[in-house]
């Protein structure tokens, strides 16, 4: 019985770990679409992903350290479109614009709703800034109760 437990405590360790492989590392690429005017619907292939601006993560491949992106398309409400596609190295992190076609109708319908796109931002943007005043405001104030050292996050 005693030579049992040794060779299992001996056996156990190499059965665990001497044949396990190195974990694998997803290798990514970054690429953030924006649209000129703001505002287009982006699609991957017929997958709407988005108002642009949208950020997509790309696992690269192994044996190239590089990944082809899928073709995106911007469609604005006037109906206009452009396409955009890459090849994307290891560690990339890179924005591509896509530019309405000039010579597509009804621009101003375009510019109008990047107008809006844009307000919508802003009026987003200034709720996340109250949303993290509110926060750090409660955070001292629960600090204050604790009497706890605090320090405002800037």
């Amino acid at each position: 019985m005693r030579i049992s437990c040794l060779m299992m405590m001996a056996v156990l360790p190499l059965a665990l770990f001497g044949c396990a492989s190195p974990p694998v590392v997803n290798e990514r690429a970054l690429l953030t679409y924006e649209t000129s005017p703001k505002g287009a619907t982006l699609y991957e292939g017929t997958l709407a992903i988005g108002i642009a601006p949208q950020t997509r993560s790309y696992v690269t491949r192994p044996d190239t350290k590089n990944v082809e992106s899928p073709v995106v398309t911007a469609v604005w409400p006037s109906g206009a479109k452009a396409t955009f596609w890459t090849v994307l190295n290891v560690g990339d992190d890179r924005v591509a614009t896509l530019e309405r076609p000039k010579d597509f109708a009804n621009l101003a319908m375009d510019q109008a709703n990047a107008e809006k796109v844009e307000a919508a931002a802003r009026a987003l943007s200034q709720t996340d800034k109250m949303r993290q005043d509110e926060n750090l405001k409660a955070n001292n104030h629960d600090c204050v109760n604790r009497k706890l050292t605090c320090y405002a996050a800037h």
